[in-house]
C-alpha cells in the first residue's frame, strides 16, 4: 500500500480571525441558548477590540449578562493574533470546568489545567487559551510564573483580592505544628508582659481562643533572628499545607505582619505586592472581567493599578426582580434567624454564611456541605425539583455558584460577608476599617445577590439577617456604593419589612413575588421608578488614591526599596487620616516599619507612637524602663505617657502635631476640621478617640471612650447661624448617635453634647433632659489647659519619673477624665428658653 501524500497540504493560519465579532460570526455554536450576541456584548467586544493593544482593561457587565463569552471570545483573538500561550483565570475547579462546557457550546477550543494536569496540548502549541484556577496562577510554586504569557483573562476579577491574600499568607497550623506554634507564641509573651497584655495573651493557651494578635513590626524586628531560626527549622517547605505560601514570603518575613490566633499563626504582608508577580510585567496584556470592577480603589488594591481602559455597557441584562426581606426591620419582638428558618421551611433555599462558626446557627435546619464535595452539593442541589425544600448552606463563598431561575428562588444572606483571612477580620473588628473596606463588602453583597439571579426574566426572594449585614445595607454612604437597581431594591424591601406586624405578613409577601402576582408587579414597578438613589458623599478619587499608595508600598517593601516605599506612603499620610483616624493610624504603623528598615529610629519610633495613641487597639510601642507599673496608674495616664517621645539623650518632647492638631479649636476651620481637633483633643488626654460618622458613615461626629468611664457623644454644630435654633431634625439625630454608641460601647454612661452656639431648641423638638450645649470655645481652653500641662509635665519630668509627674500633674490640675468636664461650662438645652416656630 502506497501513502497518499497528495493529501498532505500546510496548515494556513494567518486567515484566523482576530476581530472578536467576526470571531463569533465564524463560529459553530451548539448551546441553543445563543443566537446572536446581546446587544452589550457587542458593544464590549468592539470597543475591547479598539483598546486591545492596552496592557490593562477593565470589562464591567453585570452578573447575568453573557460574560463568559466575551471573555472566551477575546481570550481566541488574542491568541489569533499572538500566536502565543494566553491564561484564562477562574476563581475554582467549578468554574474551570464550568467555563469549558460554556466554551464547548460556543464551538470553542480550549485547554484547562487544574490539578496540576493539562487537558491537552493547543495552549502550549499557541492554539487556544487555557482555562485555569486563581490558586494555579498564584500559589508559590505555579508552574505559569516562568512561562512566557501573551495574555492573561482575569474573569470575575473581584474576588481575586482574597485568593491573592491567600496565596501570600503563610498559616502555620497549631495542631499540624504545635512545636512552631509554642515557640513563636513564647517568643512574643515578653512583648505582651510589657505592655499590659499578659492576660489576654495568656488566653492563646486555650486553642479555641479565636481572639487576634498583631505582633507589631517593632517587635518583629527585634525578634527576627530567633523567628527565622524556628521558621528555618520548621521545614515548612516540605508540608503541602505550607509550601505553596512559603515559597512567597520566606525571603520577605521581616516585612510582614503576624497575626496569631488559638488555632493558627499567620505570616502575611500588610499590603499584597501584587506587582512583583509576573503576570503584571510589561509586555503581558490583562483584561478584567467582573460585575463590578467600577469600585477603582478595590481593585487598585487587588491588582495596583487602574485599567487604562474600563468598558462598561449600559445593559439591564442581570437586573433581575427581587422582594428583599430584612426580619429585623418588622415590627416583631423575635431573633431574625428564626423569623428566616420560619419563612423558608417550605422552600428550595440557598443560604450563605460568612464562617463556619457562623453555620452552627442553621445547624437544626441544614449543616455545610464537606469542602472537598462542595461542588457535587451544588449540583444536587441545582438539579432537586423547584417544589422540594431541599437546602444547601455555603460557608465564604459568594461566587461561583450559579442557581438561575427554578433552580433556586429563595435565598438566605446571613451577616456581613466578610472574608475569613486573619488580617482583614483584625481590620474590619478590631481598627473598624469600615471606609478602606467599604468597596470589597460591597463587591460581595453584590456577588452575593447574584448567585440566584442570572437575567432580566429572573425573579426570587432574597432575605438579609444579621445586625452587621443589617446595618452595613442601611448605612447611606455603604449603599451608595452598590448598584442603582440593588439600591432601590433595598429601599423597597426595607420599606415592605417596616410595615410587617407579623411573621404572616412577611410570608404573604414573599409568596406574592414568588407567584407573579399582579400586585406585587405593579408596586414593584412603580417604586423603582420613583424611588431615590443614595447620594452620600464617597470620595473615590482619595479612596482610590490610597489604595495605590498601600500597593506601590507593598511593591517597594517586598523589593526592599525602604525609601521610596516611605516617601510613597509618607505622601498620603494626610489623605490617610482625612479618611479614618483608624486608616491613618495603620498607615503611621507600616510607615514607621519602613523608616525602621532604612535605620531612621527616631522617625520610626514616632510613627509607631502616633499609630496607638490614634487607634489604641494598635499594639502599643513598648517604653524602656518603666518606672511605674501599669496598675499603679490610671490607663489615661498611661496612654498619654504613650503619646510622648524619649529620644536617645533622655531628653522628653511632646508630641510634634500637637499644635497643629488642636488649632481647630479655635472656630476658624471646616466642620471637618473642627470634628478632627475635637477628636484629637480626646486622643490627647488619653482617651480612645474617635469619629464613627467619618469613619462608618453613622454615628456621632466624635467619641471619646474610656474604659469604665461615661462616654463622650459629640455632635459638631459650629456652622449654626445666630439667629438659628437647634431643630427637631439636630435634637433627632443625635438621639440616633446616642443609641449608636449604646449599641457599639454597651451599656455605660453617655454624655451627649451638641457642641456649637448656646442657643435653645425649637418648641417641637422636645430633648431629652441630658443634652447638653457647650460652645466650642470651652473645648479650646480645655485644650490649652491640656498642652500647659503636658509642658510642664516633660520639662519637669525625668524618663523614669514621667508617669509620676503626669499623674500629679494632671490629678492638680482637675484634667483626670471624667473630672476635666467640671471645668466646662455647660449647658442643658431643655433649660434653655424654648423659642417658637
Amino acid at each position: 500500500m502506497t501513502f497518499d501524500f497528495s493529501k498532505i497540504k500546510p496548515k494556513k493560519r494567518g486567515d484566523l480571525p482576530v476581530d472578536p465579532v467576526e470571531l463569533f460570526q465564524n463560529l459553530k455554536v451548539y448551546d441553543s441558548g445563543i443566537n446572536d450576541l446581546w446587544l452589550a456584548q457587542g458593544d464590549a467586544l468592539r470597543k475591547w477590540h479598539e483598546n486591545r493593544a492596552k496592557p490593562d482593561v477593565g470589562i464591567v457587565l453585570n452578573t447575568g449578562a453573557g460574560k463568559t463569552l466575551v471573555g472566551l471570545l477575546m481570550a481566541q483573538s488574542l491568541v489569533n493574533e499572538t500566536r502565543e500561550k494566553v491564561l484564562y483565570a477562574c476563581s475554582s475547579i467549578q468554574l474551570v470546568e464550568q467555563t469549558r462546557e460554556k466554551a464547548s457550546g460556543y464551538g470553542l477550543d480550549v485547554t484547562t489545567y487544574f490539578r496540576s494536569d493539562f487537558s491537552n496540548d493547543l495552549f502550549t502549541r499557541g492554539e487556544a487559551p487555557c482555562i485555569t484556577t486563581y490558586q494555579a496562577l498564584f500559589n508559590g510554586k505555579s508552574r505559569f510564573l516562568n512561562e512566557r504569557l501573551a495574555a492573561v483573562i482575569f474573569d470575575d476579577a473581584h474576588a481575586a483580592e482574597h485568593l491573592l491574600r491567600d496565596h501570600f499568607s503563610l498559616r502555620i497550623a497549631r495542631t499540624e505544628f504545635s512545636d512552631v506554634y509554642a515557640a513563636v507564641h513564647a517568643l512574643f509573651k515578653g512583648y505582651h508582659d510589657k505592655t499590659g497584655k499578659a492576660g489576654s495573651y495568656a488566653e492563646l493557651e486555650d486553642p479555641r481562643c479565636h481572639h487576634l494578635f498583631l505582633i507589631p513590626p517593632f517587635e518583629l524586628h527585634s525578634q527576627l533572628g530567633e523567628m527565622t531560626r524556628i521558621l528555618r527549622e520548621a521545614r515548612l517547605q516540605q508540608e503541602k499545607s505550607t509550601m505553596f505560601a512559603w515559597e512567597h514570603v520566606r525571603d520577605h518575613v521581616d516585612t510582614c505582619c503576624i497575626m496569631i490566633s488559638g488555632d493558627d499563626i499567620t505570616i502575611t504582608p500588610p499590603f499584597v505586592p501584587v506587582r512583583s508577580l509576573p503576570y503584571f510585567n510589561t509586555g503581558i496584556r490583562r483584561v478584567y472581567l467582573s460585575a463590578t470592577l467600577s469600585a477603582p480603589d478595590a481593585f487598585a488594591r487587588t491588582f495596583g493599578c487602574i485599567p487604562e481602559e474600563v468598558i462598561a455597557p449600559t445593559t439591564t441584562a442581570g437586573e433581575c426582580e427581587r422582594l428583599i426581606v430584612i426580619p429585623s426591620r418588622a415590627n416583631l419582638e423575635r431573633d431574625d434567624i428564626e423569623m428566616a428558618k420560619e419563612l423558608i421551611d417550605r422552600r428550595k433555599a440557598l443560604v450563605l454564611v460568612p464562617t463556619y462558626s457562623r453555620a452552627t446557627r442553621w445547624e437544626d435546619v441544614v449543616q455545610p456541605p464537606p469542602r472537598k464535595d462542595v461542588s457535587r452539593y451544588v449540583r444536587e442541589f441545582r438539579d432537586a425539583p423547584a417544589a422540594d425544600s431541599v437546602k444547601l448552606l455555603l460557608a465564604a463563598r459568594y461566587d461561583g455558584v450559579d442557581l438561575p431561575g427554578d433552580t433556586c428562588r429563595v435565598m438566605v444572606i446571613d451577616d456581613l460577608p466578610m472574608g475569613v483571612g486573619p488580617l482583614e477580620r483584625y481590620l474590619w473588628e478590631r481598627l473598624r476599617l469600615s471606609a478602606i473596606l467599604r468597596t470589597a463588602i460591597a463587591s460581595r453583597v453584590v456577588q452575593s445577590f447574584g448567585r440566584i439571579s442570572r437575567g432580566m426574566s429572573d425573579h426570587g426572594v432574597v432575605i438579609l439577617t444579621g445586625e452587621r449585614l443589617v446595618e452595613w445595607v442601611l448605612i447611606p454612604k455603604n449603599r451608595a456604593v452598590l448598584p442603582a437597581f440593588l439600591q432601590k431594591q433595598i429601599s423597597l424591601g426595607d420599606t415592605v419589612s417596616e410595615q410587617a406586624d407579623s411573621i404572616q405578613d412577611l410570608l404573604s409577601a414573599a409568596e406574592q413575588c414568588l407567584t407573579r402576582d399582579d400586585g406585587w408587579i405593579a408596586a414593584y414597578n412603580d417604586y423603582l421608578a420613583d424611588a431615590e438613589l443614595e447620594n452620600a458623599d464617597v470620595d473615590t478619587e482619595h479612596l482610590t488614591r490610597l489604595a495605590k499608595s498601600e500597593a506601590k508600598y507593598g511593591h517597594l517593601m517586598w523589593h526592599r526599596e525602604y525609601k521610596k516605599a516611605a516617601k510613597v506612603l509618607r505622601a498620603t499620610l494626610d489623605d490617610a487620616f482625612a479618611l479614618s483616624d483608624s486608616t491613618g493610624a495603620w498607615h503611621c504603623l507600616w510607615l514607621g516599619a519602613a523608616y525602621q528598615m532604612m535605620g531612621d529610629g527616631g522617625s520610626a519610633r514616632e510613627m509607631f507612637l502616633r499609630a496607638h495613641a490614634t487607634q489604641r487597639n494598635i499594639p502599643a510601642f513598648p517604653r524602656e524602663n518603666a518606672q511605674v507599673s501599669q496598675a499603679a496608674v490610671p490607663d489615661q495616664i498611661i496612654a498619654i505617657d504613650e503619646q510622648l517621645n524619649i529620644l536617645a539623650d533622655g531628653s522628653i518632647v511632646l508630641p510634634k502635631g500637637l499644635d497643629t492638631d488642636l488649632a481647630y479649636l479655635d472656630g476658624s476651620g471646616s466642620p471637618a476640621q473642627t470634628e478632627e481637633s475635637l477628636r484629637a483633643l480626646g486622643q490627647y488626654l488619653g482617651l480612645n478617640a474617635t469619629r464613627p460618622d467619618n469613619e462608618h458613615g453613622t454615628g456621632p461626629d466624635a467619641l471619646w471612650v474610656a474604659d469604665g468611664q461615661p462616654v463622650l457623644c459629640l455632635e459638631v454644630k459650629t456652622g449654626k447661624d445666630a439667629g438659628s435654633r437647634y431643630q427637631k431634625k439636630e435634637v433627632g439625630q443625635l438621639s440616633d448617635h446616642v443609641q449608636w454608641v449604646k449599641d457599639h460601647i454597651g451599656d455605660t454612661a453617655i454624655i451627649p453634647i451638641f457642641v456649637g452656639p448656646v442657643m435653645p431648641a425649637t418648641d417641637t423638638s422636645n430633648p431629652p433632659s441630658d443634652f447638653l450645649v457647650v460652645d466650642l470655645e470651652q473645648f479650646k481652653q480645655l485644650g490649652d489647659r491640656l498642652k500647659a500641662a503636658l509642658t510642664d509635665a516633660v520639662e519637669n519630668a525625668l524618663p523614669t519619673t514621667l508617669r509620676d509627674t503626669l499623674m500629679t500633674t494632671f490629678s492638680k490640675r482637675g484634667l483626670i477624665w471624667p473630672d476635666c468636664m467640671n471645668s466646662v461650662k455647660n449647658y442643658t438645652l431643655r433649660d434653655l428658653p424654648v423659642v417658637r416656630n
